[in-house]
């Protein structure tokens, strides 16, 4: 989760002052980084020059003091000069869309579902473009993707305040990870001289959207992002997951993110989380799922059926709700204190 402070209204109206935000997600100390107007607008330039096109009114899911809401349900109104609906602040209203306007729509997870109840709404719009970030899309992104098309077209984001956004691909109406992510322009990536296409390695880049950390002078040369990757070519590459959801569980190799799209696959009633746990006493390491199924259509058994070709969970954790972030990622703190 990003914050940032009131002196964000000020920057945009002078266009000098740093932006400060504050990283602060599940796991690790809240640090603070600044960006520079310029990298704003850079962004908002760039993201709406390859995916978003000229807009008319945005509708923005994302809280203005995420990096991703601040972006698009600030500065992009600000610099285009539209009129911009803070759904954030009541997400049950429906959006005011006049007929033959062209929308943008920043989301966050659960953004979707409320997006499909209030699509009547929305069809009287010349077009609608849906940018995705923070966290994978639910079942309820894919679904209306599929089902409103061609009005409606989306895209994922992959960055975090550190970087700014890195890179980008379509929303897939089925669902999995058909589709690799592509590099933004200004984006170049840091990899070892002998390294090789198709082999998993952690995602280093450098660039100018870099922010400034609390106690530096200037932004790193370089970022690790934590997340791991395969190159499919120059620009493009598939996500495998974070450096530190690789496992070996009884010397197995497992990646929690194709834990994860597995059962998303699987099971697309269910609502699923994967976790880590170190300190499995038995394998060594390992992991929990943590499930949630309103409609009780699913159970233990399905689950482990699911995951028949992966080393067993060491936990299966039946949940009323998945509990989230304010940015809708699994809150890992809360998942772990159901142990």
């Amino acid at each position: 989760m990003t914050e940032t402070v009131t002196r964000t209204a000020r920057a945009l109206a002078e266009g000098r002052e740093e932006i400060r935000l504050d990283t602060s997600g599940s796991t690790g100390d809240a640090r603070r980084w600044f960006r520079l107007p310029h990298q704003m607008e850079r962004e908002v330039e760039l993201i709406g020059t390859h995916l978003v096109g000229p807009v008319d009114r945005v509708v923005t899911y994302a809280p203005p003091q995420h990096l991703f809401g601040a972006l698009f349900g600030q500065w992009l109104p600000h610099m285009a000069n539209v009129r911009v609906h803070q759904a954030w602040a009541d997400p049950f209203e429906p959006p005011a869309v006049s007929p033959g306007e062209r929308v943008l729509v920043v989301c966050i997870p659960m953004a979707w579902e409320l997006l499909r109840r209030a699509w009547p709404a929305l069809e009287r719009a010349g077009s609608i473009v849906a940018l995705h970030s923070s966290a994978a899309p639910p079942r309820a992104a894919h679904e209306l993707v599929r089902r409103a098309a061609p009005l409606l077209r989306a895209h994922e984001i992959l960055g975090s305040t550190e970087t700014g956004g890195i890179g980008h691909r379509p929303l897939s109406p089925g669902g999995g990870d058909a589709e690799p992510w592509r590099a933004f322009p200004d984006v170049m990536f840091v990899r070892a001289s002998d390294a090789l296409v198709g082999r998993a390695e952690e995602l280093v880049v450098r660039g100018p959207r870099l922010a400034r950390p609390e106690h530096g002078t200037r932004p790193p040369d370089q970022w690790a992002t934590g997340d791991l990757v395969e190159f499919t070519g120059p620009r493009t590459f598939r996500l495998i997951g974070r450096s530190n959801s690789l496992l070996k569980v009884n010397g197995i190799k497992v990646h929690l993110a194709r834990v994860d799209e597995r059962l998303n696959a699987r099971l697309p009633q269910t609502e699923c989380a994967v976790l880590p746990l170190p300190d499995d006493s038995l394998a060594g390491e390992g992991y929990a799922v943590f499930w949630s199924c309103p409609d009780r259509g699913t159970g233990v058994a399905d689950i482990r059926a699911a995951l028949q070709d992966f080393p067993s969970p060491s936990r299966i954790v039946e949940l009323t709700d998945i509990p989230r972030t304010p940015t809708g990622k699994p809150d890992r703190r809360a998942l772990l204190a159901t142990l």
